[in-house]
C-alpha cells in the first residue's frame, strides 16, 4: 500500500508543472497571456482583462513609445546618419550602415512595419546624442501620460532587467499615440519598400490582423524570449474604439483572438491568420525587376487621407 502511494506521488510531482497551467488556462477562457487588457478608448472603460497593472518586459511594444515621441519631435524629412555601433544591434533589423544618410519618416516606417531595431536605436541618438538619455525622455512621457508601471532602459525593447510596462501602461501610451495622424499612418501601413544604393526591401507588417480582420485599425507586436508574445493594438465597432494590450503570451493570435470575442462575433479563423504571416522580399538595385508587377502596387507604403485618420485621431 505503501509503495503505491509513493508512485501515485511521485508521478503527480512529475505531471504537476505540465497539468495545473493547463487548469490555469481553462479558467482564464484558455488564454495563455501572463496580463492583458481591453479597454473602450474614449472613457478607458475596461471590458475584460487580467493582472493588467503587472510590470513585465514589453519586447517590441517599446516602439510605440519610441516612435510618438519622434514624431513629436521630427517632421520626417530629416537626415539621420547611422552611427558606428548600429551594426551590433540584434535583429529584427535594416541592417542599416554605419555612415550612411538614411531619411528619418524611412527609419520611422521601418520601426513601425519591421519592428527593426537598428532603426529605433538610430532615432533614439539622433534626437537625443545616445539611447541612454532618449530613454529617459520615454520614461518621463510615460509618467506624463499616468503610465507610472513603466520604466524603459533602450528604444528597441531589446532585453534589459530595468526595462518593464504593464498592459493598463501601454494602452494608455496607445490611446496618445493614436492622436497622432502621422502614428494612425505609420501603424495602418501593410508593406513598406526600403530602398537604398544597394538593395531594394519590401517588408509586411507583422500585425497579421491588418489583413484578416477589418474592424483591425493597427497595432504593434513584440517577441523576446524573456517577454513571449506581446501585443497592443486598436479596433473599430459601432463607432467606438477600443485598445488591446497584452504581454507574456505564449500563444500571440490565438490569445488575441479569444480576448477579441468579448466584443466581436466573428474573429479571424486559424487559417486566416496563418496566411497573413509576415514576410520579406529583399534583392538588390542591380537585379532586373520582376516581370509580374501586378503582384506588388507601385506604392508599397499604404497610404491614407487625412479624413480616414482623423475619423481615429481624437484627441
Amino acid at each position: 500500500m505503501r509503495l503505491a502511494f509513493n508512485l501515485v506521488l511521485f508521478f503527480a510531482l512529475i505531471l504537476a508543472p505540465h497539468i495545473l497551467p493547463a487548469v490555469e488556462n481553462a479558467s482564464n477562457g484558455g488564454i495563455t497571456a501572463t496580463s492583458y487588457i481591453l479597454v473602450e478608448r474614449d472613457t478607458f472603460r475596461i471590458i475584460t482583462g487580467k493582472d493588467y497593472h503587472r510590470r513585465l518586459p514589453p519586447a517590441s511594444t517599446t516602439k510605440v513609445m519610441t516612435t510618438l515621441i519622434a514624431l513629436e519631435r521630427l517632421s520626417g524629412e530629416e537626415v539621420v546618419v547611422a552611427d558606428k555601433n548600429v551594426t551590433a544591434i540584434p535583429r529584427s533589423k535594416m541592417n542599416l550602415v554605419p555612415g550612411k544618410k538614411y531619411r528619418s519618416y524611412d527609419l520611422l516606417t521601418g520601426t513601425m512595419v519591421e519592428s527593426a531595431n537598428d532603426a529605433a536605436y538610430t532615432l533614439a541618438t539622433f534626437i537625443a546624442g545616445s539611447e541612454t538619455s532618449f530613454a529617459r525622455i520615454m520614461t518621463e512621457r510615460a509618467r506624463d501620460l499616468g503610465a507610472i508601471d513603466t520604466n524603459f532602459e533602450n528604444a528597441s525593447g531589446l532585453p534589459s532587467d530595468k526595462q518593464y510596462s504593464s498592459p493598463y501602461d501601454l494602452a494608455l501610451i496607445f490611446r496618445q499615440a493614436l492622436t497622432n495622424e502621422r502614428f494612425l499612418d505609420l501603424v495602418q501601413t501593410r508593406y513598406f519598400t526600403f530602398e537604398d544604393s544597394t538593395r531594394k526591401t519590401r517588408y509586411k507588417n507583422h500585425n497579421r490582423l491588418l489583413f484578416c480582420f477589418e474592424p483591425a485599425i493597427g497595432g504593434k507586436t513584440g517577441y523576446t524570449r524573456a517577454a513571449r508574445h506581446c501585443y497592443v493594438g486598436a479596433f473599430e465597432k459601432n463607432g467606438k474604439v477600443y485598445i488591446l494590450a497584452m504581454l507574456g503570451s505564449r500563444s500571440l493570435w490565438k490569445d488575441t483572438v479569444q480576448i477579441l470575442r468579448t466584443i466581436y462575433d466573428e474573429v479571424p479563423t486559424d487559417e486566416q491568420l496563418r496566411l497573413a504571416k509576415a514576410s520579406t522580399v529583399s534583392y538588390s538595385s542591380a537585379a532586373k525587376t520582376p516581370k509580374k508587377k501586378s503582384a506588388h502596387p507601385k506604392k508599397s507604403v499604404k497610404r491614407h487621407t487625412g479624413k480616414t485618420n482623423k475619423k481615429y485621431a481624437k484627441k
